[in-house]
């Protein structure tokens, strides 16, 4: 991958790595293609991100299981063509398949993870999970997920996708919510009852039972407005609390991303300091043995103009 570098089958290759080999390979690469004169690529190689542990798992994922992954994700539109069809039966039929689906894959995630020397912590396997049931809400979601590249867990949040910092993840919007139709159905066909000739001054059994419902319907109505206005204000809490929450959460991130670049940065530092130090005490060594070599041939060059002088007296 020296010379011109492919950029996209360099990261491709480097994200199927463990997250632990990650940044060495990455840095190697930059540097071999720095070297080879292609600061661009070079540049565009460092700025790729480390993986985390759950993003790793779901490229691991791509990598090992793309037919699991295909099936997950085509079980996402699926769903939403049951959605706009309002087919309950096959909702819920889709929604069974899928949990068991998403079970299937975090369980295969797991074993893999094990058998390359890493446990998955409960945290890190319920970032997975929130991962993969993005890529069924959300097609965006599962077309990043499909690339086997991510850098970091994604979770379906009120309006959207974000990933493990909070940070949006630019992805498609989420298909809206259809809305119920206001066709009225055909009215039920209302039971007469036929009063007796006998008893012509009885109130009509049926206007009244008619009346009952129209204000027992409306009572009703009124409540469901209220009550989708309730949940409507504590929706927009919820999503200020979250837009919050994922605010803070993206700055750990920025906080922590800054602490390994240092860390990375400072062990470059104290490994050139060592070599640094290496190098004085080797040219503290020959400087000695030079002036050892110096002091050596002065006193030869002395005695030999001494002799001399003996010589011409």
């Amino acid at each position: 991958m020296v010379g011109d570098v492919d950029v996209a089958a360099a990261a491709l290759e480097l994200y199927g790595l463990p997250p632990e080999q990650f940044t060495a390979a990455r840095n190697q690469v930059a540097k071999q293609t720095k070297d080879a004169g292609d600061t661009g690529s070079s540049a565009a190689l460092k700025a790729l991100r480390k993986p985390t542990l759950a993003a790793w798992l779901a490229n691991l994922l791509v990598r090992v299981d793309p037919d699991g992954i295909a099936e997950l994700t085509d079980l996402g539109e699926e769903l939403r063509q049951a959605h706009v069809a309002r087919d309950g039966r096959r909702l819920r039929e889709l929604t069974l398949r899928r949990h068991g689906l998403v079970h299937k894959l975090v369980t295969a995630a797991r074993a893999q993870a094990r058998t390359r020397g890493h446990t998955v912590s409960a945290s890190t396997e319920q970032r997975l999970t929130e991962t993969l049931d993005a890529a069924v809400i959300d097609p965006g979601a599962a077309q990043l997920l499909r690339t086997g590249q991510l850098t970091s867990a994604l979770r379906h949040v009120g309006f959207g996708v974000v990933d493990e910092t909070g940070d949006p993840a630019q992805l498609a919007p989420v298909k809206p919510r259809v809305v119920r139709t206001s066709t009225p159905k055909p009215p039920r066909k209302a039971t007469i009852r036929r009063t007796p000739l006998s008893t012509p001054t009885a109130t009509p059994a049926p206007a009244a039972a008619a009346a009952a419902a129209r204000s027992r319907r409306a009572e009703l109505r009124t409540r469901a407005e209220q009550a989708e206005r309730q949940y409507a204000e504590a929706e927009t809490e919820r999503a200020h609390a979250q837009s919050e929450l994922d605010a803070h959460e993206h700055h750990l991130a920025d906080l922590a991303a800054t602490i390994e670049r240092l860390t990375e940065e400072l062990e470059q530092a104290r490994q050139q300091l060592h070599d640094a130090n290496r190098r004085t005490r080797a040219l503290q060594v020959e400087l000695k043995r030079t002036t050892r070599n110096v002091t050596v041939a002065q006193q030869r060059r002395d005695a030999n103009q001494q002799r001399l002088a003996d010589l011409d007296r």
